[in-house]
């Protein structure tokens, strides 16, 4: 079966901050049941927090059912800054979305992340909600979502700072997304997420994503993609806008 590369176009909403990978980029409408997955490489422009240059590697793990679908995301990168080599980012996050016979379909997630760039030491998230797709046909599909997460953070900041070094909070999120289907090589998504803390609205963050992909043979893709993240209250010392650019190699089994 041959396998297409994704391409996320992000747009609307502002910019975005990494509380939750965005899975709609990794989702995948063909996979097989039983087992199958993905691994790669990719170099890392990064600029907003901090100016560097940064290896990922990163794999991801599906298990299809006639029930459900579970998904497993694996990233982690190296960077050089200052001429010194640090661990600058990891990242693990599962998920598992349920199959029925409606458009509604229920899911539940799990993350844990660490971003040394955004001083951030450690975050886990967790949450549930659901996915629906009003329109699809053989030029793909539109969508969107809403889940409730809940979020923990610890920070790596001076005393002095006048944001928490610890925060948990309750945040929803929404996203609406886009899959386009040009050609059998060649797969278009838009994908963006609007995540506001329930107590305060004011604490908003977003997340968009662009990903250009061209399949190089059945199991081999040649990806481009962009990210951007924007906080509303980002911690002191780090800039509401944070940017990536990557290049990579994907093979897909």
């Amino acid at each position: 079966m041959k396998k297409t590369l994704l391409l996320a176009f992000a747009v609307v909403l502002p910019f975005p901050v990494s509380a939750q990978v965005n899975v709609e980029a990794l989702r995948r409408d063909d996979s097989p049941l039983g087992y199958s997955g993905a691994f790669g490489g990719d170099v890392t422009l990064r600029t907003g927090n901090v100016d560097l240059i940064q290896l990922g590697l990163n794999g991801r793990l599906y298990r299809v059912t006639e029930s459900a679908t579970s998904l497993i995301v694996g990233n982690g990168g190296l960077g050089l800054l200052g001429g010194s080599r640090f661990a600058s980012s990891g990242l693990l996050h599962l998920r598992q979305t349920f199959r029925r016979k409606k458009r509604i379909s229920p899911e539940w997630y799990g993350q844990l992340n660490y971003d040394l760039p955004q001083l951030l030491n450690f975050r886990v998230v967790t949450g549930g909600g659901a996915r629906t797709s009003f329109a699809s046909g053989e030029w793909g599909q539109f969508g969107m979502g809403l889940t409730l997460m809940l979020e923990h953070e610890r920070l790596d900041l001076p005393k002095t700072a006048v944001h928490d070094n610890e925060t948990t909070v309750m945040r929803g999120s929404y996203f609406l997304t886009l899959r386009a289907v040009p050609s059998e090589n060649l797969v278009l998504t838009s994908t963006t997420y609007l995540q506001p803390a329930l107590n305060n609205f004011n604490d908003l963050r977003t997340l968009a994503n662009v990903r250009i992909a061209t399949s190089i043979t059945d199991a081999l893709d040649l990806t481009v993609s962009f990210d951007l993240r924007y906080d509303s209250k980002p911690p002191d010392g780090i800039s509401a806008l944070d940017t990536n650019l990557k290049t990579g190699v994907r093979y897909t089994y």
